[in-house]
């Protein structure tokens, strides 16, 4: 019997941005879960939002729906939360972790600069600069779904303080900061402008010497690979998954 996945979304996403993947995990035969990550979507806001939070979230998620040893996959931030829970709760996830757009380091300065501003900037111009920022164009229907579907998940949250806060969380940290060890895949865009593919590459080789660790990268896309890529990116997943 195949594990059940738990796909966690990244920052100012939510669950549909990973359905297209999720798709085709369960033509392949797996259940998979999408939780809205806090504070985004239908979630309740976390006490604080930091790592033991973020952990404890998704070991909750796991334990309230008789998950056993679930894979976790994490997409942007979503990989952080996942490797939250890799290092606090080992033993109630599988050895197999995937990370789709990992934050392998801080974002650049840009980006991180517009976090203080989330409370006062509209909406919409947060929503289009980041997009645009982190799209590779790949024809214009995909730009505008990108586009369309960027903006349709990044509405729904808790606070816009508890946005704010989960942005610090975001940009303060990243996966070399968390300690564990897992079989490791990581999925990037090979042009992806928020987080350097060279950096990827760097923790993927520096991880292999602890533990299985791989990094493959997508040709033609950035950052947002789930909404540009989500076929390919599936089926890399599925490939990692069937390796006995």
């Amino acid at each position: 019997m195949k594990p059940d996945i738990i796909l966690l979304h990244g920052y100012r996403g939510g669950p549909s941005g990973l359905k297209e993947i999720s798709i085709d995990l369960e033509k392949a035969g797996y259940k998979t879960y999408l939780p809205s990550v806090p504070p985004f979507g239908d979630s309740s806001p976390l006490k604080s939002y930091d790592r033991d939070n973020y952990a404890d979230f998704v070991a909750d998620f796991i334990k309230k729906n008789n998950l056993q040893k679930p894979i976790i996959i994490g997409h942007s931030m979503g990989s952080m939360v996942a490797a939250a829970t890799a290092e606090k709760y080992p033993d109630l996830i599988n050895d197999k972790l995937i990370f789709l757009s990992p934050i392998s380091n801080t974002p650049p300065r840009p980006i991180a600069a517009l976090n203080p501003l989330i409370t006062v900037l509209p909406h919409g111009f947060v929503d289009v600069t980041t997009t645009a920022y982190n799209m590779i164009p790949n024809g214009l229907e995909t730009a505008k779904k990108t586009m369309r579907l960027t903006r349709e998940v990044s509405k729904k949250y808790t606070t816009i303080d508890d946005v704010k806060l989960a942005g610090e969380f975001s940009i303060k940290n990243a996966i070399p900061s968390f300690n564990f060890k897992k079989n490791v895949l990581f999925i990037a865009g090979k042009h992806d402008h928020l987080i350097s593919p060279k950096h990827t590459k760097a923790l993927a080789e520096k991880l292999g010497k602890k533990m299985k660790s791989k990094a493959i990268f997508i040709p033609g896309t950035g950052h947002l690979l789930n909404y540009e890529k989500p076929h390919e990116t599936a089926s890399e997943i599925i490939k990692f998954l069937e390796v006995v």
